[in-house]
């Protein structure tokens, strides 16, 4: 798994968890993406890509997380 981080994020007011294939899971905080300016060169290279920043009490620091990556996502209800 390539780690990237974010370029831009933008945090999620909305409670929302989820379970991932890289063993990291729990609530995401922020929505991030990043751009590749190589991608100019190449046509078939992925220019963006979308990422959740999820806390895992199983590890001591957010982790950046890919969408492909994302197993599951559960919204709670609005209070």
């Amino acid at each position: 798994m390539t780690v990237r981080h974010a370029d831009f994020a933008i945090p999620v007011a909305q409670h929302m968890t989820v379970t991932t294939t890289v063993g990291v899971s729990g609530r995401v905080i922020a929505l991030g993406w990043w751009t590749d300016p190589d991608s100019a060169n190449n046509p078939e290279h992925e220019p963006t890509g979308t990422l959740y920043l999820v806390v895992d009490p199983e590890h001591p620091r957010p982790q950046w997380i890919a969408e492909g990556s994302i197993e599951t996502t559960t919204l709670d209800a609005p209070q």
